[in-house]
């Protein structure tokens, strides 16, 4: 999972935000601060403590705007029946909705769309506060800094919440649009597989277009702004490529179960083994990606590469394996007849490379991503060849007549 940092509990989900927004408050601080410094319609002019305080608060509430486009997406799925471990605050694009596991097409349109809506709701408020301050009984030009400061922040939470609204429906990954448009498409169709093929050609679509139209604006009209485009382009189409690949994946495993893949050469290792010897005996083709750590008939944890990746090689000697182990507390479980694709999506958001079957007569064993790998190929290379069986079955016929 990518750094975030924790904010507390809502609708039994955690919010965290993205260590992003570290880079991102900060820029919007600045840039506001240098914006409202060079002013001075006000008789006293705005000074560095009213320039700074204002625009702190314009970024903080940017970023709870953020916050309540993504909640409101939370409290929708939660009224539907769904929910998600946690969701991550990004500028745009949140996580929430890519986990969000939805029963109906209804249900989905409405959990996609629930962000935007609060967010145009929110424009309405604060572009409305904006035009009362601006053609109201009170000149501006000359209202106390306080007053100025309200106008400032609401105007600019104006345009930010549509902005938000808005560029959140654009149809691509991992934008709100690109699942509004899979409800669309699982409606008329009734099958989710075409929906979410549908989607992702979209999406594709869209962000090709979005870089040639950068490339159009940086060329035409403003460097800057037209690059923009371009990286909002090319993220749209790498998420929709990413997607792709990933609905290929959940086709080659649809149906099976989680027994499929658990690893038959479990290995259990002491937590004083170094990491030299561990990454030498254990991890390698025989044995899988991971190991449990054992003392004596106590489970302690897991350790796999994910881990030991993180340990400079040069400390590997010194460093043992329950020095850098998952407790066996934080490891995620499933059992052996649970659907594969649902413990590989939890295996993701971990970013463990096993997690513990239970189940088993000889105790827990694991499922590793290297077990789940391999039978990904073996599937792909018999589905692979029962294509050019087909093929060659159709060029038969085709010769014949």
């Amino acid at each position: 999972m990518t750094w975030s940092v924790p904010l507390g509990r809502m609708f039994d989900t955690e919010i965290r935000a993205h260590w992003t927004w570290i880079i991102v408050l900060a820029f919007i601080a600045v840039v506001f601060n240098a914006d409202l410094s060079a002013q001075a319609t006000a008789p006293a002019g705005w000074n560095g403590a009213w320039a700074w305080g204002t625009s702190i608060a314009t970024a903080a509430l940017v970023f709870a705007s953020v916050t309540v486009h993504e909640l409101a997406h939370v409290a929708i799925a939660r009224r539907n029946g769904m929910g998600s471990p946690a969701v991550v605050i990004q500028l745009v694009g949140g996580a929430f909705v890519m986990e969000v596991k939805p029963k109906t097409p209804g249900a989905e349109f409405c959990v996609a769309f629930a962000g935007s809506a609060l967010s145009f709701l929110l424009t309405l408020l604060f572009g409305g506060v904006t035009a009362l301050l601006a053609f109201g009984p009170i000149d501006m030009g000359r209202a106390p800094l306080a007053l100025q400061a309200l106008q400032f922040v609401v105007f600019i939470l104006a345009l930010f919440n549509g902005f938000l609204g808005g560029v959140n429906l654009i149809p691509g990954y991992p934008l709100d649009g690109a699942r509004i448009v899979h409800a669309i498409a699982w409606r008329s169709t009734g099958d989710e597989a075409t929906a979410s093929a549908a989607a992702v050609r979209l999406g594709r679509y869209m962000g090709l277009s979005l870089i040639a139209t950068g490339v159009m604006v940086a060329f035409y009209v403003d460097g800057l702004a037209g690059l923009s485009l371009g990286v909002g382009g090319w993220l749209i189409a790498g998420s929709s490529k990413i997607l792709d690949r990933r609905s290929q994946l959940q086709a080659l495993v649809a149906g099976l179960r989680v027994a499929d893949v658990e690893d038959s050469d479990l290995a259990r290792i002491p937590p004083q083994l170094t990491l030299d010897v561990f990454a030498a005996a254990y991890l390698t083709e025989r044995t899988g990606a991971a190991a449990l750590v054992v003392r004596g008939g106590e489970l302690l944890g897991l350790i796999g590469t994910a881990q030991i990746r993180r340990i400079p090689k040069r400390t590997w000697t010194t460093t043992r394996t329950e020095q850098a182990m998952v407790p066996i507390a934080s490891v995620p479980s499933t059992s052996r007849d649970s659907d594969l694709w649902a413990a590989l999506e939890i295996l993701e958001r971990t970013g463990l490379d096993a997690m513990l079957v239970s189940g088993g007569d000889d105790g827990p064993t694991l499922m590793t991503r290297r077990a789940v790998a391999r039978l990904v190929h073996e599937r792909a290379e018999v589905r692979q060849r029962e294509l050019l069986a087909g093929g060659q079955v159709k060029k038969g016929r085709f010769g014949g007549r």
